[in-house]
């Protein structure tokens, strides 16, 4: 019987030693670590040896929110290589070997109008290029490798379909510096813009913020910055891809329902689909990977986009927040904020988890405890970024369940109904 104690003993330990071994996470990270208030990572972004995360919270000063933040760089083993203060980072990517950061400054009160947003560019070292204002929060841009465009958007009161605004810029960089070319006002606050045929924009209460009116338009705007047609959604645009040349838009409402579009350059809407409320799409030739939620349950759907048809679609306990594809699999971000009352003050818990699913059938293969997933990047590793300020990095190729993970586990079983057998021989 000790002889088998002893057994199991080392069975286990083998086990424990080739588990850790085979652990997909690299190194945990905190970010604005010194703020004491909730900060969450809503960008990061993997290229070539390093990660870059971006930090964000709200500071209210005298009734004037101020939003605050940093982007930091971290080498692939989990050094971290410098820190720069920009505001609450909403979006970060290389353009020409530089570092473009989308950045939140202030909001003031619901009743006032004004609010500002930033973006700069930094080199790799992290030193400040350039910077440049928004003059409205900041929410989103896209590039076409020469000119970079940018929504914003600002509002009063509740978000009346007569209280949001937003503008659409189209800037330059020369001479390490932000030239406007220029810029469309619109109606309704602008947290997507693509490049496709034209360049699209849609607008709606952007992630991270509600409003008590619904609202929703896709716009149509040339590279020279003439509005070329208008489509009224309804319900606040969540997302926006594009999928030769046209935009496939997303919806949503009251957390429950939402529709997809495919509208053209011309401003047609070529289908429509309704869908549960949209938080993120992904497109990977002729599927849109779409992620959200629908009541209390998260949802991801698999869409052909030449057929219409849904090739699949699953469930999770939580809202389904980013989506993004890594080979034949899906890296899918869900999560909730919680609020509890503890010593007198409303503490912020981040819950939630980052699954890795099947891209053919939507089978969930593998999932992590990582809190709410607010933003993924991949590269040479994968950074995840929570809503509790932590960033993650995840060896890709270990993310993927392996069969022989399987095999071991019966191996080391065999191993040990042997040893168990034999003992019971000599006893």
């Amino acid at each position: 019987m000790k002889r088998m104690l002893i057994l199991i003993i080392f069975g286990l330990l083998i086990f424990e030693a080739a588990y850790a071994q085979d652990s997909p996470v690299l190194w945990k990270k905190q970010v604005c670590e010194h703020v004491m208030v909730q900060k969450t990572v809503e960008s990061v972004y993997v290229d070539g040896s390093t990660l870059y995360a971006g930090c964000g919270y709200v500071d209210s000063v005298h009734g004037v929110l101020w939003y605050k933040g940093n982007i930091s760089a971290f080498s692939l083993n989990g050094t971290r290589l410098w820190t720069q203060e920009v505001g609450f980072v909403r979006k970060i990517e290389k353009i020409n070997g530089s570092i473009l950061v989308g950045t939140d400054i202030s909001r003031g009160p619901s009743n006032w109008f004004g609010t500002l947003g930033k973006v700069w560019l930094l080199s790799e070292n992290g030193s400040i290029i350039t910077h440049n204002i928004t003059f409205g929060s900041f929410f989103d841009f896209d590039s076409d490798g020469e000119f970079i465009y940018i929504g914003d958007g600002w509002w009063i009161g509740e978000g009346k379909a007569n209280e949001t605004w937003g503008r659409v810029y189209k800037w330059r960089i020369k001479n390490n510096k932000f030239n406007e070319e220029w810029f469309v006002e619109l109606n309704g606050t602008i947290g997507r813009v693509r490049v496709g045929d034209i360049i699209y924009a849609g607008a709606g209460a952007p992630s991270g913020y509600t409003m008590k009116h619904y609202f929703g338009y896709i716009y149509g705007i040339s590279k020279d910055g003439r509005l070329l047609w208008k489509i009224n959604t309804t319900w606040w645009v969540r997302d926006m891809e594009i999928w030769k040349g046209s935009a496939i838009v997303g919806t949503g409402f009251d957390n429950v329902i939402g529709k997809v579009y495919l509208v053209d350059k011309n401003g047609e809407i070529k289908w429509q689909k309704d869908l549960f409320y949209i938080e993120d799409i992904e497109v990977f030739d002729n599927i849109a990977y779409i992620g959200g939620i629908k009541g209390q349950e998260g949802k991801l759907a698999a869409l052909d986009l030449a057929s219409r048809q849904i090739k699949w679609e699953v469930s999770f306990p939580n809202r389904v927040k980013v989506v993004k594809r890594y080979n034949d699999y899906l890296l899918v971000g869900t999560g909730e904020f919680s609020y509890k009352q503890e010593k007198n003050q409303t503490v912020v818990y981040s819950e939630g988890r980052l699954y890795v699913v099947s891209a053919n059938d939507g089978k969930i293969l593998e999932s992590f405890d990582t809190g709410y997933v607010r933003s993924i990047s991949i590269g040479k590793i994968v950074g995840i970024g929570t809503g509790s300020g932590e960033i993650y990095a995840f060896d890709p190729e270990k993310l993927i369940p392996k069969n022989n993970s399987i095999c071991g586990v019966g191996s080391l079983l065999i191993f040990l109904l042997a040893g168990l057998l034999l003992d019971r021989k000599r006893g």
